[in-house]
């Protein structure tokens, strides 16, 4: 079997999960296979049913007093609430993932002409294939972990406690004063895992983009050899790097709405945990939480800061290449090409802030400016 071959076949079998997460991204329940509709359907009813008591728990508790409980029902808000925001981003950019995910299809299946081309295609294809099956099943696992870790602290801690109202159900025995910690757990796990499940799209998207900025530098790095066997070498390399930058627009604009949304959570989300760590610094619960918060932000960010670096880079490989000895038919070319090569990229919150590496540090430091003030006012 080829290795073409053997691509094929993964990505086939990777192809339902593929799915499942791109139509949790962009809300998809009125097509699509029944499980799949049945999950995004329950997942959204759950995840508002635990907004809707952990408001009222807000509403109906806090008496002007900053506590432990407001603080850690604040985070169960802020971080269950962003699922139905995201869908609903996803819902209005369903278009553009969707022709995102043709795009990368029709390369996984595309056979080239050139056998070089095909031996780069396929290394860096099955590169970011592994990359997304590996991040798929530890982001789950971690953001399990974290659900349950915080359910069980939030039982056993008795500041916390409850963090969403269930005066509804009966409490007059052992069993039934169980019963909300149950649900609780339910609803936060239900969410959490919906939540991180559509995010998957948008880092599955990412990595064959990082793979296909990966593919054309690498066939340019071959141009001082190619162009003397074919002539049309450097419009191959042209068609290419246009599609690359078109397939970069059309993520930026797809999730310009959502990476914005995702640095507010986040910040959020990361204030509200470094405090619980400050209280309970021995509790690994607090420390997977605030990984699950820092792992939702950071992907984005490595990804507006490789598509810089990448970019930075295809336009320093074509200052590597021979130019002087090219026609002045294909000089011209070269200088379009490098013209478009030296244009910085990357990924923009709301169209405004820049998504990068620095960015993360910037939320980190805030969220920890803002502890210290937080914290105290807790006491």
């Amino acid at each position: 079997m080829s290795k073409r071959s053997k691509l094929l076949e993964e990505v086939n079998e990777a192809r339902p999960l593929i799915d499942l997460q791109a139509s949790f991204t962009t809300f998809r329940v009125t097509s699509g296979p029944w499980k799949n509709r049945f999950w995004i359907t329950g997942s959204i009813i759950i995840d508002l049913f635990g907004i809707f008591l952990a408001l009222k728990h807000l509403m109906t508790t806090f008496d002007g007093e900053i506590n432990m409980n407001m603080m850690m029902s604040a985070l169960v808000f802020f971080a269950i609430g962003q699922y139905p925001l995201k869908s609903l981003c996803g819902l209005i950019q369903k278009k553009i993932f969707h022709k995102l995910l043709e795009e990368i299809e029709q390369s996984y299946s595309a056979q080239e002409d050139d056998e070089e081309l095909n031996k780069i295609s396929e290394k860096h294809l099955v590169n970011a294939l592994k990359i997304w099956k590996f991040v798929s099943i530890w982001i789950f696992r971690l953001f399990a972990l974290a659900s349950i870790l915080i359910s069980l602290q939030f039982r056993f801690t008795k500041s916390i406690g409850l963090i969403m109202d269930w005066s509804f159900l009966p409490a007059d025995s052992m069993f039934w004063n169980e019963i909300p910690y149950f649900f609780q757990l339910i609803i936060l796990l239900t969410t959490a895992l919906s939540c991180v499940t559509a995010d998957m799209t948008t880092i599955f998207i990412s990595l064959n983009n990082m793979a296909s900025l990966d593919i054309l530098n690498d066939y340019i790095r071959l141009i001082n050899e190619k162009i003397k066997i074919d002539p049309d070498f450097l419009k191959i390399i042209l068609k290419r790097h246009c599609k690359v930058i078109d397939n970069i627009n059309l993520l930026n604009e797809a999730v310009y709405q959502i990476s914005f949304i995702q640095m507010i959570i986040s910040t959020l989300a990361i204030l509200l945990t470094f405090v619980f760590i400050r209280e309970e610094t021995m509790q690994i619960s607090g420390y997977t939480t605030c990984l699950c918060g820092m792992v939702q932000i950071f992907p984005l960010c490595v990804f507006g800061e490789m598509i810089k670096i990448k970019t930075e880079k295809l336009s320093e490989t074509f200052y590597e290449v021979n130019w002087y000895e090219l026609s002045l038919k294909d000089q011209k070319t070269y200088l379009i090409i490098l013209g478009m090569a030296q244009r910085q990229y990357g990924l923009k919150a709301a169209g405004m802030y820049t998504v990068d590496i620095y960015a993360f540090y910037k939320i980190l430091k805030l969220a920890f400016s803002y502890c210290a003030i937080l914290y105290s006012l807790s006491k």
